[in-house]
């Protein structure tokens, strides 16, 4: 399931996405997951209303892509979303990599094929993870309003392929965590070998292992 996704959709997609994670918490104690989370088997928060939405892309000055904009009204925030994903920000939270996330805007603009463009406009969705950050394309946008979606981690050589959805992006993190529970092998989706590129960011970010 890609592109776009409706608010009914998404309540049983991440129903779900949340009995999987929580299958795989009972094996991985690195997953932080609560009592009462584990009793609603939900990893999710309440959603937020059509205010709440319309108070984001007011200060955005934009609107949301449709995908995402039905997932924040089904769950305003979420635990777990990616194997390497911890906490998607809110709507108090979501904000342009330029003016939230200095780092990041600096290590986008050195980035090749476009990235320089791509750090001006990129709306930044995700807020913990394992040095991986999520983020959507303002300046690629589908007939049907979706924006292109990437990740970016310090472990990972530049970004990562051009999802054309969040829906997308999503979809392929839980592929990618049922991958690692097959295999049993977390390690694996981490590159063996770091590049000089990716040397390079780790050390201006102060990471040196």
């Amino acid at each position: 399931m890609n592109g776009t996704r409706s608010e009914a959709q998404w309540r049983l997609y991440l129903a779900e996405y949340s009995v999987e994670v929580l299958e795989s918490a009972d094996e991985n104690a690195n997953l932080e997951i609560s009592d009462q989370q584990r009793a609603n088997r939900w990893l999710g928060f309440d959603g937020a209303d059509a205010d709440r939405l319309a108070e984001l892309e007011r200060h955005l000055g934009a609107g949301l892509p449709p995908s995402y904009r039905a997932f924040l009204a089904v769950s305003d925030g979420w635990l777990h979303l990616g194997p390497f994903l911890w906490i998607m920000r809110t709507t108090g939270e979501v904000g342009w990599v330029r003016d939230t996330d200095q780092r990041l805007h600096k290590i986008l603009q050195r980035e090749q094929d476009g990235s320089t463009e791509l750090a001006n406009r990129a709306l930044l969705i995700s807020k913990e993870g394992d040095a991986q950050y999520w983020v959507l394309d303002s300046g690629d946008v589908s007939a049907d309003g979706e924006r292109a979606a990437y990740s970016w981690a310090s472990w990972y050589p530049g970004l990562s392929d051009r999802f054309e959805s969040f829906a997308a992006l999503v979809d392929h993190e839980r592929a990618s965590a049922k991958n690692l529970k097959r295999h049993d092998e977390p390690s694996s989706m981490k590159p063996k070998r770091a590049t000089e590129k990716s040397l390079s960011e780790r050390a201006a970010w102060g990471w040196t292992s």
